[in-house]
Formats: structure tokens, sequence, C-alpha cells
């Protein structure tokens, strides 16, 4: 008596078995489940010191990175991004959902420049981009 295995890809499922139909093992581990990926959308944080994009300011403030850290729920962190200064903007893909952050200016040595801002609920929606200003203004430099 004759055992098969038999394995389809991109049939959707249906497996085959051949020969005597004793014994046959059917395995699905293929990729194209129609699971479906997560929605995702994208967050933007756009800064300025002092109402001002000026790269100069950065060096003359001492400011080597905009340091943003997300949160969701208990304070569970969901992500840190440390772009640098003079770029002005991050963008971020996120899962939909509610989140809120922290934003501070930074030097080399990774110590805040400026006091936290907090940036509260930060409202996720798959396929939209979020936008949301930050402004460190002079008296916010520690």
């Amino acid at each position: 008596m004759k055992n098969w295995t038999t394995k389809a890809l991109g049939l959707g499922g249906m497996l085959l078995c051949s020969g005597l139909a004793t014994g046959c093992i059917f395995v699905d581990d293929d990729d194209d489940d129609g699971d479906l990926a997560p929605a995702v959308g994208t967050l933007t944080i756009e800064w300025t010191i002092d109402g001002q994009t000026n790269p100069d300011d950065c060096a003359a403030f001492g400011v080597d990175r905009f340091e943003l850290v997300l949160y969701e729920g208990g304070d569970y962190v969901v992500d840190e991004v440390e772009p640098l200064c003079e770029a002005f903007s991050i963008s971020v893909d996120m899962v939909d959902g509610l989140y809120y952050g922290d934003a501070t200016l930074v030097d080399s040595f990774d110590r805040a420049a400026t006091v936290t801002l907090p940036i509260d609920d930060i409202d996720i929606i798959a396929g939209t981009d979020l936008v949301i200003p930050v402004d460190f203004p002079i008296d916010s430099f520690l």
C-alpha cells in the first residue's frame, strides 16, 4: 500500500491526493491563506525651533537629533525614532490605533536640550497620513 503526501501551491487550499487514499497527509503552509495585513497609517511629525526650520539653529542650540518616543496604552513603548535635527520632519508607519508620544530635542550625547513636549491623542487611521506640528520655543531650551 502506498502513502502519498501532496502539497499544492497557489490552488487556494485545494489539495489532491493520488494513489490509494489510505494514509494521505495534507499540508497547507503557504502564505497565501487570505490573512489580511495589519491596517497601517502614517504619522508625520514636523518640528520647528521657535517657529523656524533653519538648520543653523540646530547647531546654535547644540541640538543633534529630534527624539520621538511613541506609546500605546499604559506607557508601552511602541517605537522610538531619532532623526537628525536638520530634517525637521519624520514619518513613521503605524498600525491603526490611538497613541501618544513625547518629543524632545537632544544633543550628541543623547541628553535633553529642551523640555519634553507631550503629543496626545495620536489617532492613526489606515491609509492616511496624520501630520502633527511641534514647535520648540526659545524658552523650552534647558
